[in-house]
């Protein structure tokens, strides 16, 4: 695997990795990564990013939103590893109250804070009902 660096700005740099030619359409691919700092720091990087790619460990960041993620966690995971009941009760906190406050995230954007902040708005208003907040207790199963 080949990859070099190029300077973008003061303390920015470009790292573009190549990773081969796709079987199926034969066109090159490439990652492009940005780091703040250093040459060094970039240099570090990318020498980590190509070890991970040669040794298998690299996995591309994909546009995956964290109700993609939540859904398939529930398809591939949960329905195979859990009893039934217990997946009923999982999917229904995901679907009725995970997907609609926090779904349209990318996965890559998501926070503790959002995860703080959807756990104050669970406990102010989190009833379907709407008629005030999911008890403490609730809350902590999420």
């Amino acid at each position: 695997m080949k990859g070099h660096i190029k300077q973008r700005s003061k303390g920015s740099w470009s790292i573009w990795v190549d990773l081969g030619r796709d079987p199926e359409t034969g066109q090159r691919k490439q990652q492009t990564l940005t780091v703040r700092g250093s040459k060094k720091d970039a240099e570090r990087e990318l020498r980590t990013v190509l070890t991970r790619i040669e040794s298998g460990a690299h996995v591309k960041p994909a546009k995956m939103t964290v109700g993609e993620y939540l859904e398939r966690w529930l398809r591939d995971y949960v329905a195979t590893n859990t009893a039934p009941t217990t997946a009923d009760g999982y999917s229904d906190i995901v679907k009725a109250h995970l997907i609609p406050a926090l779904g349209s995230l990318p996965l890559t954007a998501l926070q503790p804070s959002h995860i703080q902040a959807y756990y104050g708005r669970m406990l102010e208003s989190g009833r379907r009902d709407g008629k005030g907040g999911l008890s403490a207790q609730t809350v902590k199963h999420h």
